[in-house]
């Protein structure tokens, strides 16, 4: 039973630490003729699209993770192999990020979109720090941001979701069903 936790830990805090995150871009401080050259629903199929392709993108390096979750080893051993991959999973959120925020937002979203930009990047930089935890194989400080401890990706999925997007921009990669 011990070790059903301490793997099913081990499997939330992969999870965790790999969710796609939420990133819609805009800049309050954009204005020009093009303030309503986009529309919502546009705007929403632009920025699926991205997270579609990042998806996409992400699924060799979703399945070398979903092996370690399913891995026998110690814990801390492979917390320090997903570091590469988690390494990788940054890169591809930050380079998702930049693309979206290169999308001028319709003008009457901005606010809206303003927020979950800044909430998304801070749910970033938290992501970019764990990779660190990671490296050194520290499951206990890599806890508080596999579980979301301060809800800035629970915040960023709800204002996501809320605004429009598609799920997807916010699934979890990694197959949960064997826990």
């Amino acid at each position: 039973m011990a070790s059903s936790r301490a793997r099913a830990l081990l499997a939330t805090v992969l999870i965790g630490a790999t969710l796609p995150f939420a990133g819609c871009g805009g800049d309050d401080e954009k204005s020009s003729a093009k303030e309503d050259a986009i529309t919502r629903p546009e705007y929403i199929k632009r920025v699926n699209a991205i997270c579609s392709e990042t998806a996409q993108k992400s699924k060799p390096t979703n399945r070398k993770l979903q092996a370690l979750v399913d891995a026998s080893g110690s814990y801390k051993s492979r917390l320090k192999k997903a570091a590469p991959h988690l390494s990788t999973t940054y890169d591809l959120q930050k380079d998702k990020l930049d693309q979206i925020k290169a999308i001028d937002p319709p003008a009457k979203d901005r606010a809206q979109i303003a927020e979950l930009v800044k909430v998304s990047e801070a749910t970033l930089k938290e992501f970019q720090g764990a990779i660190a935890i990671a490296e050194r194989g520290d499951l206990k400080s890599f806890i508080d941001v596999a579980f979301d401890a301060n809800g800035t990706r629970a915040k960023a999925e709800r204002l996501g979701t809320t605004y429009g997007l598609n799920a997807q921009c916010f699934a979890v990669p990694v197959d949960l069903s064997s826990f």
